[in-house]
């Protein structure tokens, strides 16, 4: 029923609609690449693990001074922890937001200069006549009863959204 006319084609566009299926689930490891925590955050992490291990040490009741004053110094490096936290959580939203518009815009860039390029490019030929629609099907190819790149792109981009949602959702 089909007759691969340019497998090339055919796979380039597959790959290229795949990559733009994943472009969310890609943003997220590469993301984090750049939002991980400071050495200073990990130093002041330890040292807080530090004063409440040396904290369980101390009784309250016997040694409330000693006691207090290491519950407060945790306090300050919990607050300078929290605010470090925050911020680099600001920073990742932003990084993610940018890595995606990038992503999808250069992708989306590929698509529209390949199709274009290879706009006039049968992808597959059918080997039955489809009268209504051969040529939407096939515009602006001249090859009849074939499916032009713009069709391709289409179907694929529709199809494998479909097909891997329940994968990826």
């Amino acid at each position: 029923m089909l007759e691969v006319i340019n497998g090339f084609l055919m796979i380039y566009f597959i790959v290229l609609c795949v990559f733009n299926v994943f472009v969310p689930y890609l943003v997220k490891p590469i993301a984090a690449c750049f939002s991980r925590p400071s050495n200073e955050e990990r130093t002041i992490w330890a040292e807080v693990v530090k004063l409440k291990a040396e904290q369980k040490t101390i009784s309250m009741k016997e040694e409330f001074a000693a006691y207090s004053k290491i519950q407060r110094k945790i306090n300050k490096l919990e607050g300078q922890l929290k605010e470090d936290s925050q911020s680099r959580m600001s920073k990742s939203i932003a990084i993610k937001g940018s890595i995606q518009i990038i992503l999808q815009v250069v992708l989306a860039l590929v698509t529209i200069v390949s199709v274009i390029w290879f706009r006039r490019e049968p992808i597959v030929a059918l080997k039955t006549n489809l009268f209504p629609f051969t040529t939407m099907l096939r515009y602006p190819s001249d090859m009849p009863n074939s499916i032009s790149t713009h069709v391709w792109v289409l179907v694929s981009n529709i199809s494998l959204r479909t097909l891997l949602k329940p994968i990826i959702s």
